[in-house]
């Protein structure tokens, strides 16, 4: 069975089959991954995985496959889960399911209606929600209590991203 990986830009979508590309995109152990420019593939087990630029490549000259390293999007990759900012509109449905199950139709709802992506998630705050239409102030405490956990997961990751990167360039 053929692997075939889709990259986008904007709404142009071209499809690539796994024979015709001729090398391996890796991740170089300490470097970290902060430059997205939007490509995604997906793997043969449907995990999309991210496609991102090695820091200080952005105006090198060599094959743009040398710039890459692969981003999984699996949640229990740990550390290597996507980047919050990253998330899509089903990305942070998901996330509610998960975290706000109780009033989950509401939320998804409003979140869908709103194209709420992980960005915007994350800058949430009561007045946002009440215009979004979730009325209830319980409600809009439950949302936000989940949030904050949210925003501390990823500073916390986003440190613990920037000391590897500041071990990985001691000599």
């Amino acid at each position: 069975a053929a692997a075939h990986f889709s990259f986008c830009r904007s709404l142009l979508e071209h499809t690539v089959s796994a024979e015709n590309l001729s090398y391996r995109l890796q991740r170089n152990p300490g470097s970290s991954l902060t430059w997205h420019d939007g490509r995604s593939q997906r793997a043969d087990g449907g995990r999309t995985v991210k496609l991102l630029r090695q820091p200080g490549t952005e105006g090198s000259q060599g094959r743009a496959c040398d710039h890459y390293g692969i981003y999984h999007t699996s949640p229990t990759l740990g550390s290597l889960a996507k980047p919050v900012v990253l998330w899509t509109q089903q990305d942070v449905c998901k996330w509610l399911k998960k975290h706000c199950p109780h009033n989950y139709l509401i939320y998804v709802e409003a979140f869908s209606h709103h194209a709420i992506t992980g960005r915007a998630l994350l800058r949430l705050n009561g007045e946002k929600l009440q215009r979004m239409g979730i009325a209830h102030e319980v409600q809009r405490q439950e949302v936000l209590q989940q949030v904050l956990q949210l925003q501390v997961r990823e500073e916390v990751r986003n440190l613990q991203l920037l000391s590897q990167a500041s071990f990985g360039n001691v000599s």
